[in-house]
């Protein structure tokens, strides 16, 4: 687990005191550094590199990896079935000098053959190999699990590539600030790839390899793109092979543990493998404001902990989020508000001292259609279509209060069509309410991504529940959920695995319809039947879904208004949003007229990250959090 920076057609030698382009993403490798030159005849290209040491810690492993004469790769992740492809590469007469991934990842890659070989490789990576002739390959795993960045100038032909933005922000590519993904993250919370935030910095395709040539380096064309995965039925079978794969390592290995669904399944893989710890888990280090209801984990961790025989290290969360929001802005540094990614930005910072990779149940509930939106439109597509705007006319809104949302919600998805469910699921504001909050940038643009994948699975005959999950695998996915478990445990130096997200599991999963995975009312029915029969006790698949939380809405109501009168003068309120609606929609929450609360604190993260990065420094919002920090704590 690693970071990396790739400079093309730029004179290598750093500019006196200017800091190394890998400066600002020391977390992610503080263990060793390097660095290589080369040049041709007509381009010239500099490779910088951190490495976080977690398999293989033999310097021999370091990066930039390769020869002038044969290719030069930087390369962040992890491949699990190293001893697969180290056999098949011997067959081919292949040579090894060290006991790493990465110089099995780099042989593969110089194979005439290397776009099938990709296809069986499980595992995570991120990677850009410089060939002899300076052509560029560069790309990224199946599902995005790990992040690579692109940027460019005007002509194309300056290119850089990265593992965070940062890095393309100090090399001057990055260009102005895109309102429109600004604008996404206010409405769903994160945004959708390969928007960033930056009108140059665009994310790599997920599940692509693409090729650059020199000296233009102007056009990307693609080499491998992943393809189907042939079906597997035994979910159990799939979810032991993955967990033995990732669970091996050359350091300490850790377990993320919730109590629920997820991770106890891999607790009870990894007590099969001999798994002895450490896992931790999360608790509020103190209740929760207001009446808000707030799912405390920590009974069910423990529960599970004592019946697995794991010692169980407890790290006490900051519930208080709304200070946080600065350092939410600056880890993530799209545009994003999930405050799950401090939660987890913790968790990582305690673990780091016993454990350098975590194992986390994160993707299951997009694989495997866990979330509630998968229940309304499965709900949805079984009525006939005549009779759902007549419905969400006359929906009325029950009882209690945080039922009302949902049912709000479902009402305005009756009215609307199969194309828009995709992203109306998601969306904290409904388009009538859009076209007054953001008359600046209209509803078209920012649900454009979501509107063009569902799309192309309803025009091929798929259903929308096959859309919805479609969209989740390819933009959700790796845009909120993989994003911020990358961020946040790479700025604590330590490697978030994922073995549900193994290819395994994933073929285990793709390999059936989406409407077989659920039932209504009984969400991902398909995978928790599976890990019932592979020993998860009933207490624990029976339990409701709940996963990282912090009381947003009382906090919100006990300290928005104090908050927002500074934060409304953000020029963020001038330039994309408008002020009036958005003092509309803050006063509904204060004053407990209606829950508004995530789409309030989605509107705080957007005004400081707006100061930060198109105010040219911390603004009056972020100013006005530390304030609130100084009183909360005081």
């Amino acid at each position: 687990m690693c970071g990396f920076v790739v400079l093309l057609n730029r004179a290598a030698r750093a500019r006196p005191r200017q800091p190394a382009p890998c400066a600002s993403i020391a977390h992610r490798g503080p263990d060793t550094s390097g660095h290589m030159n080369l040049e041709g005849p007509d381009w010239q290209a500099a490779l910088y590199f951190r490495r976080l040491a977690v398999v293989d810690l033999d310097p021999r492993s370091d990066q930039p990896f390769g020869s002038r004469r044969r290719g030069v790769l930087v390369y962040n992740g992890e491949i699990y079935n190293v001893p697969h492809l180290r056999d098949l590469l011997r067959k081919r007469h292949v040579r090894f000098t060290t006991e790493g991934d990465t110089e099995v990842l780099y042989e593969l890659l110089l194979q005439p053959d290397a776009p099938r070989l990709l296809d069986e490789v499980d595992g995570m990576f991120a990677f850009a190999l410089l060939l002899p002739d300076g052509e560029l390959r560069y790309g990224r795993d199946r599902l995005g699990i790990k992040p690579l960045y692109a940027a460019s100038d005007p002509s194309g032909r300056l290119v850089a590539l990265a593992s965070e933005i940062e890095p393309l922000r100090a090399a001057g590519l990055a260009g102005d600030v895109d309102p429109v993904a600004v604008a996404q993250g206010a409405m769903f919370l994160w945004t959708p790839p390969p928007r960033t935030g930056w009108q140059r910095v665009r994310a790599v395709p997920a599940g692509t390899v693409l090729s650059r040539r020199a000296p233009e380096y102007d056009e990307a064309s693609c080499r491998w793109s992943s393809g189907a995965v042939a079906a597997v039925e035994d979910i159990g079978a799939a979810v032991r092979a993955s967990v033995a794969r990732q669970v091996r390592a050359d350091v300490a290995v850790g377990l993320l543990l919730s109590g629920g669904l997820d991770s106890t399944w891999l607790g009870v893989e990894l007590a099969r493998e001999g798994f002895t710890g450490p896992a931790f888990a999360a608790r509020p280090h103190r209740a929760a404001a207001g009446t808000e209801p707030f799912e405390d984990d920590a009974p069910y961790a423990a529960r599970v902990a004592d019946r697995l025989d794991l010692p169980l290290t407890w790290v006490d969360l900051d519930i208080d989020v709304l200070r946080r929001i600065p350092e939410l802005v600056a880890v993530m540094e799209v545009p994003f508000g999930d405050p799950a990614a401090l939660a987890l930005l913790q968790l990582s910072r305690a673990a780091r001292g016993r454990a350098t990779v975590l194992l986390s149940g994160l993707g299951v509930e997009e694989l495997f259609l866990g979330y509630e939106r998968y229940q309304a439109v499965l709900l949805l597509q079984r009525l006939p279509a005549w009779a759902r705007p007549a419905l969400g006319a006359t929906t009325s809104v029950p009882s209690p209060r945080r039922f009302r949302g949902r049912a709000a919600k479902f009402g305005r998805l009756l009215q609307l069509g199969a194309r828009d469910w995709s992203w109306a699921t998601q969306a904290y504001y409904s388009g009538r309410e859009w076209a007054s909050l953001s008359p600046l940038v209209g509803l078209d643009a920012v649900t454009e991504r979501h509107r063009e994948v569902a799309g192309a699975v309803l025009d091929a005959g798929g259903t929308p529940l096959a859309a919805l999950a479609e969209c989740d695998r390819r933009l959700f996915l790796p845009g909120l959920n993989l994003l911020y478990g990358d961020r946040a445990s790479m700025r604590a130096s330590v490697e978030l695995r994922v073995p549900f997200l193994g290819e395994p599991v994933v073929a285990a999963a793709l390999g059936a319809v989406a409407e077989d995975q659920l039932s209504l009312g009984d969400g991902k029915a398909r995978f928790r039947a599976a890990a019932v029969a592979s020993g998860v006790p009933d207490f624990v698949a029976r339990r409701p879904k709940t996963g990282f939380g912090a009381p947003v809405r009382s906090l919100l109501r006990e300290h928005g208004g104090q908050l927002w009168s500074e934060v409304r003068r953000s020029p963020l309120f001038d330039d994309v949003f408008d002020r009036r609606t958005a003092d509309r929609i803050v006063a509904e929450h204060v004053q407990g007229r209606h829950d508004r609360g995530l789409a309030v604190f989605g509107l705080l993260c957007a005004a400081v990250w707006w100061d930060r990065n198109a105010a040219g420094g911390a603004g009056r919002s972020a100013e006005a959090l530390a304030g609130y920090q100084a009183s909360a704590v005081g």
